[in-house]
């Protein structure tokens, strides 16, 4: 059996080889929006086949000298010719290529983000193929057998599964264009991150916020009432599929149309989220219920302002009191972030 000490050994190895190839990553290839391909970020080295295709050329040569046979020492030249010519013609097809791509992205945990990549292109490329190096994150590799001359526009996909911050590190593209015996390979940082809210979560149950005094007597957080306890708000035309419980019965008895009852909830004027007041034993699906009341409220154009604090943590983030798409988004990055 392998030894605790042997096994610790080789992890430690091998984090440390990785750890200067990163760094001679970081200095060789910058982190940049757009990069363009060129000897001094392409990588180029045999597959297996071209190892088992330089082998075999050497095989022969080594035979050729052996038994003095002109023939087969032509045609380990040949071999070794091909693999020179191969080596060159992988590199032109992939130098001058040139990639940006979007830094960020966001959206909610569950959803499936796209980042889009640009590739520019002078003249015809073949196999091109993209992905993240990070492979723990699951993304699935896009290929593009032929890029005719100008852009072409890909969208690199990433399945959420936290919130938070991610960083989803380089995007490695390479191509064995052609024949297979080499692979030409650039490993770009254009310093993707994906910013992850927590996924919306209605309440179900009745549930509301106490007002509450803050020492202040000109300051108060009012209550918000949640399902159960709207007030009417509109008539509008029937749409198919809404809920029967919603017809205006006695406008329709009348001959008026079909019509639909619309309810508000009652919003008080400075009404403040917080975490505590969320139901739920655990962080995630208190925060899920703060994401979907954010949205609810920016969606009615109702002013809130956002206080999360654990019972058990003495830190707490303060959004200030405010409206709007900019103060959704500051209010969902808090959320993220906590």
């Amino acid at each position: 059996m392998v030894s605790f000490s042997k096994i610790y050994g080789f992890v430690h190895i091998k984090s440390f080889f990785q750890y200067k190839f990163e760094s001679w990553l970081t200095r060789r290839i910058p982190q940049q929006t757009e990069h363009t391909l060129n000897s001094g970020n392409i990588l180029i080295y045999p597959t297996r086949f071209g190892l088992a295709y330089l082998f075999f050329a050497v095989l022969t040569f080594l035979l050729g000298t052996n038994y003095q046979n002109n023939i087969i020492l032509l045609f380990s030249y040949l071999l070794v010719s091909l693999f020179i010519t191969v080596m060159l013609h992988s590199f032109y097809n992939f130098s001058q290529l040139n990639i940006r791509s979007k830094a960020s992205v966001q959206g909610y945990v569950g959803d499936t983000l796209y980042i889009p990549v640009t590739i520019s292109s002078n003249k015809v490329r073949f196999d091109i193929n993209i992905e993240f190096s990070n492979k723990a994150f699951g993304c699935a590799k896009e290929t593009v057998q032929q890029i005719q001359p100008g852009q072409h526009n890909i969208k690199l996909s990433y399945n959420t599964v936290q919130r938070g911050l991610i960083n989803l590190g380089r995007l490695t593209v390479y191509s064995e264009y052609s024949l297979g015996i080499f692979k030409s390979k650039a490993i770009l940082n254009f310093g993707h991150q994906a910013l992850v809210f927590p996924k919306p979560k209605p309440i179900i149950s009745k549930h509301s916020f106490e007002k509450s005094q803050l020492g202040d007597s000109n300051t108060e957080q009012y209550y918000i009432n949640l399902p159960g306890t709207e007030d009417f708000a509109e008539l509008k035309s029937f749409v198919q599929g809404e809920s029967r419980a919603r017809t205006a019965w006695k406008q329709l008895a009348k001959g008026q149309g079909h019509f639909s009852k619309h309810y508000q909830a009652s919003y008080g004027h400075r009404q403040c989220l917080k975490l505590n007041d969320m139901p739920g034993n655990d962080i995630e699906t208190k925060l899920s219920h703060l994401s979907f009341l954010v949205c609810d409220f920016t969606a009615k154009n109702q002013g809130f302002s956002l206080e999360l604090s654990n019972n058990k943590s003495q830190s707490t983030i303060k959004v200030d009191y405010n409206l709007g798409v900019n103060h959704q988004q500051e209010c969902l990055t808090a959320l993220a972030n906590y």
